[in-house]
């Protein structure tokens, strides 16, 4: 397990897009920061600046947007990497259990994700002085409560896009994967005003629906859920459930994946 994720990670870390997106995370970050510490605004002549007491939510929104970015590029290019052309022979007949990949992708895209979120912290107080991290400007324990739920939601992603690229090819899961979350963040925010009818008939086509909607992982509600963490600390148990639920059978079917290849989309783009 450990010389698999030694291998992993030496390969994560050779390749130029991952260091690109970082790049790119990183001037998000401070562009972001430096931009609403030069803000002010003025509410009936009365002037107020941006501090770093405010301006804590707004970068952990960027921090998202960018771990978004790592965790997809991570699924779709890097993840299968060794699972497709001639180098999936070569993975199929390693001594190791199969199981161990799916583990080792999570781990690594975690460090991703955990490089990631300490260049939030570093851009962060770059900007606002390194006092801002100070408990009482920066509360460390919601924040880090915030990482631990959004690393679990990319996590997913990430395992999924992973295995959508497995079974239809990169290029199909880049397009189909950015409508998917579009469309379900739509169907999320109805489902929000639908829920509590639909539980009063589901033996309705839109009480069945709504189930089924509910069953899957909810990136629908992702954004509600993370807003519901930031002003009340806590968020819905069914969906926490449903994200360590679909993590399991995500790391299942990647292992089954892997365990049993098709060798007629080894090689498919």
């Amino acid at each position: 397990m450990l010389v698999l994720l030694q291998e992993n990670c030496r390969y994560v870390f050779r390749s130029k897009m991952i260091y690109l997106i970082l790049v790119f995370s990183s001037l998000v970050h401070l562009a972001g920061m430096k931009f609403l510490n030069h803000l002010t605004l003025s509410i009936q002549g009365v002037v107020s600046i941006i501090g770093p007491k405010e301006a804590v939510y707004t970068a952990l929104f960027l921090q998202v947007f960018s771990s978004l970015s790592i965790a997809s590029v991570y699924g779709i290019w890097m993840a299968p990497y060794a699972h497709r052309g001639e180098k999936s022979i070569l993975t199929h007949v390693l001594p190791v259990p199969k199981i161990q990949f799916p583990i080792c992708y999570i781990i690594c895209c975690g460090l991703l994700l955990l490089i990631n979120f300490i260049v939030m912290i570093v851009t962060f107080a770059s900007v606002f002085g390194f006092s801002s991290l100070n408990p009482e400007l920066f509360p460390w324990i919601f924040i880090l409560k915030t990482f631990l739920f959004q690393g679990l939601c990319l996590e997913v992603l990430m395992l999924g896009l992973a295995l959508s690229s497995l079974m239809f090819g990169q290029v199909a899961t880049f397009f189909i994967s950015g409508s998917l979350l579009f469309v379900l963040q739509i169907v999320g925010t109805f489902a929000r005003f639908f829920k509590e009818a639909a539980e009063e008939s589901y033996f309705s086509a839109k009480g069945i629906l709504v189930w089924l909607y509910l069953k899957l992982p909810p990136f629908g509600s992702f954004v509600f859920d993370l807003k519901e963490l930031m002003s009340s600390g806590r968020i819905p148990f069914e969906n926490l459930i449903l994200w360590v639920v679909w993590l399991v059978l995500f790391s299942l079917l990647f292992w089954a994946k892997v365990r049993y290849p098709n060798p007629a989309r080894s090689t498919e783009a």
